[in-house]
């Protein structure tokens, strides 16, 4: 049994599955939850973490966008 791993931005090249981000215990974090095809990088993804919006002032710890879903804002 695997210990607990972690993965962020992560594609499946086969059956093009996105995950912005994944924790897991006992598995492997690097497989596709569909097929079980070795994940890639997804270089698409937006993942923000420990961020606090300039404009409304609302703080996320991890999200997975590059803008406030309260506002609109961008982070910086």
């Amino acid at each position: 049994m695997n210990g607990p791993g972690a993965g962020f931005g992560l594609k499946c090249p086969k059956c093009n599955i996105t995950i912005d981000v994944i924790a897991t215990v006992g598995s492997d974090p690097q497989r596709c939850p569909n097929c079980g095809c070795n994940m890639v990088p997804n270089t698409q993804a937006k993942i923000s973490a420990k961020v606090t919006c300039k404009r409304c002032n609302s703080s996320f710890g991890l999200i997975n966008s590059d803008k406030c879903p309260i506002c609109g804002e961008f982070f910086e």
